[in-house]
């Protein structure tokens, strides 16, 4: 895909350029349960694929000046990579004009911390804990040549305040369901909200990693999405919203020229 219909497709999926740093992007894939709600997509062979949800994830990860996993989803996926790929690299530094990879920040509560995984092998990660537990892991990862920040509690809340206040543009949470829900109660931190909702059937037990928000609940924190699209895929129909939070809404209506 050459810059011009990356920009296009990403135009079509989303009704903007993304040139912009909103704050706090949460980036998730979701189906139905069997009551009508929506719950987080296990990720794993059972679960319906969908090109244009990886490419929003990928999107999302080259927006992102910080990306954040947990130490949890590092030792049940082993070869987890953050890289977007060369052409969303390149559209990165051309586009965005951000020069430099995104610090990957992983949020951890300090212990089973798997060492060798290849994510704690970049030199852009930072681990991120409680002021407890910080002391205990710092001499050994500073060994390693990786950043520790110390938090006054291991929670992604404080962890998204703390990244916001070192100045992060960006930052993509890639947490699991249990984790980056908590981040929708009030005072609500998701500033953006790139969502993939797969409608094809509903979802089996083995398919799902933890129940998400309805859409009724998002619609009553953010409003209608700013944008919808329906794909038909392999797996099926999907439908994939962007959401933008009442704060990073006024930013985006000053900006319209420069966004769509």
């Amino acid at each position: 895909m050459n810059s011009g219909s990356l920009q296009e497709e990403i135009l079509a999926l989303w009704g903007s350029s993304l040139t912009r740093d909103f704050g706090v992007l949460h980036v998730t894939a979701v189906g139905r349960t069997p009551d009508g709600g929506l719950a987080v997509l296990r990720i794993g062979p059972g679960s319906p694929p969908s090109a244009t949800d990886f490419f929003a994830l990928s999107v999302a990860r080259a927006r992102a000046d910080a990306i954040i996993t947990t130490g949890s989803i590092l030792r049940s996926e082993s070869e987890v990579d953050h890289d977007p790929g060369p052409e969303l690299r390149a559209w990165r530094r051309k586009v965005l004009g951000k020069e430099t990879p995104p610090k990957v920040v992983i949020l951890t509560r300090g212990k089973d911390l798997p060492l060798e995984h290849p994510a704690l092998k970049s030199p852009n990660v930072i681990i991120a804990t409680d002021r407890s537990r910080a002391g205990d892991i710092e001499p050994l990862l500073h060994q390693r040549g990786i950043e520790v920040l110390s938090l006054t509690e291991a929670s992604l809340r404080c962890l998204c305040t703390e990244l916001r206040e070192r100045g992060m543009g960006t930052v993509c949470v890639e947490t699991g369901p249990s984790t980056s829900t908590s981040l929708y109660s009030e005072p609500m931190l998701v500033d953006e909200l790139m969502l993939s909702i797969f409608e094809e059937e509903t979802l089996s037990e083995t398919q799902v990693a933890g129940r998400f928000l309805d859409e009724a609940v998002l619609e009553q924190r953010f409003g209608a999405p700013s944008h919808e699209v329906r794909r038909s895929e392999k797996s099926g129909s999907w439908r994939f919203l962007r959401f933008v939070a009442a704060n990073a809404a006024e930013t985006l209506a000053t900006t319209r020229d420069e966004e769509f």
